[in-house]
């Protein structure tokens, strides 16, 4: 069966932001594998840097190497019957990195607790596919209105003084890449249409620009110059994280 060629077009930015001295975010924007991925890393002194690098290196090997064989349902974490060859493909990838990023921390006292959140999209076989864990977020641009299209692994936690007071509170995550052995990543997918925007990003834009208010001017334009104009969208409204962005066009805009 011949596989449809199905054009995609990605472009990124990400910024260490202004308050944070290390950028802790990666960026996968691969438009041969048609695979893109934001991921948020967390942790201790260089450690989360080093949880969201393991995790895109793993990522993007396995989709490399599977690739060739894309009809071979022998994969090593087993099959979901209720996902296409491509979301099962991505599955694996993101168990194989959750897998990765685990080990790393348990073998170096160093790294120990760092994990990392994932987005990622990877177009192939005519489907689009997503995957996440964490509070990194994949959202549909265009065409209509902006969508968001996942689902947030977070919650909102009371801080509390040495009294046991509430002082505040804050959002912590309920699971990330690598944090424990075994992880079962969020999955969707959909045929791929005429065109279609995404936009997949860190907290360090979602938790400080509104993307479903956007303005249709604000995410106009090529993948690259949306990405950063989007990136310097989030410092101007005094995000205090890390931020990264992709755009990623699949298909012709008509």
């Amino acid at each position: 069966m011949q596989v449809p060629f199905i054009i995609t077009i990605g472009g990124s930015a990400t910024d260490t932001g202004p308050v944070r001295e290390v950028n802790e975010d990666r960026v996968l924007c691969d438009d041969r594998l048609g695979l893109y991925a934001v991921f948020d890393g967390v942790g201790g002194h260089n450690a989360g840097e080093v949880a969201s690098q393991l995790a895109l290196e793993t990522l993007a090997g396995y989709i490399a190497r599977s690739a060739a064989n894309a009809e071979d349902d022998t994969w090593p974490m087993g099959w979901d019957p209720r996902f296409s060859t491509t979301s099962n493909r991505l599955r694996t990838a993101v168990v194989l990195a959750n897998q990765r990023v685990h080990l790393a921390s348990q073998s170096d006292p160093s790294l120990q607790g760092m994990a990392t959140t994932v987005a990622a999209v990877l177009v192939a076989g005519n489907v689009v596919s997503f995957a996440n864990v964490g509070d990194s977020r994949i959202y549909r641009l265009g065409p209509g209105p902006s969508r968001l299209l996942t689902e947030d692994d977070a919650a909102t936690v009371d801080q509390l003084d040495s009294a046991g007071e509430r002082i505040g509170s804050r959002r912590a995550l309920t699971r990330a890449l690598g944090a424990e052995s075994e992880v079962t990543p969020s999955m969707a997918e959909m045929p791929v249409p005429a065109w279609l925007r995404l936009l997949i990003c860190s907290d360090g834009l979602h938790g400080v620009v509104g993307i479903e208010e956007l303005e249709p001017a604000a995410i106009d334009g090529s993948p690259q110059d949306v990405a950063s104009r989007l990136v310097a969208q989030a410092i101007d409204a005094g995000t205090r994280d890390n931020v990264s962005v992709l755009i990623v066009d699949v298909g012709e805009r008509q």
